[in-house]
């Protein structure tokens, strides 16, 4: 089904949950995107998990990854990228952009920050941090 996807290396301890986050550009025909399978709302979805003596279970009190093109199918749009802390009440970032590959740095980024104990706050302002010093066209909210 997908000819490739970005290439994206993720530590032990998460399960993709699902990916569709393509390594392709746009499509586009009749003002909109064809290729629409890389380009939607349900991208990549990436999840902590933890052994509980039995089986792997996803940790639904851990950060979490969300990405989707939106508006979906909208050659207008763009990648936004959000990483939660437990439930959707509690974002630590929400990281726009155009570019797969600025979306798969600040991902790197992340896992990175995560894996070295950062807290939430710290994170967001060092990938806001990031991003102004590389001069993406991007945006952090």
């Amino acid at each position: 089904m997908y000819r490739q996807l970005v290439p994206l290396s993720i530590p032990s301890g998460w399960a993709i949950i699902y990916n569709s986050f393509g390594d392709e550009d746009p499509i586009i025909s009749n003002g909109s995107i064809v290729n629409d399978e890389f380009y939607g709302e349900d991208l990549l979805s990436i999840e902590p998990i933890r052994f509980n003596g039995t089986n792997w279970i996803t940790d639904r009190t851990g950060y979490a990854f969300d990405l989707g093109w939106y508006p979906e199918s909208d050659p207008d749009g763009c990648y936004r990228l959000t990483l939660i802390r437990g439930d959707w009440n509690n974002v630590v970032i929400q990281f726009e952009s155009k570019k797969r590959h600025e979306v798969s740095q600040v991902i790197k980024q992340c896992f990175d920050l995560i894996a070295q104990g950062v807290d939430e706050q710290e994170i967001s302002r060092l990938i806001e941090l990031e991003t102004k010093d590389r001069n993406w066209s991007s945006s952090l909210k």
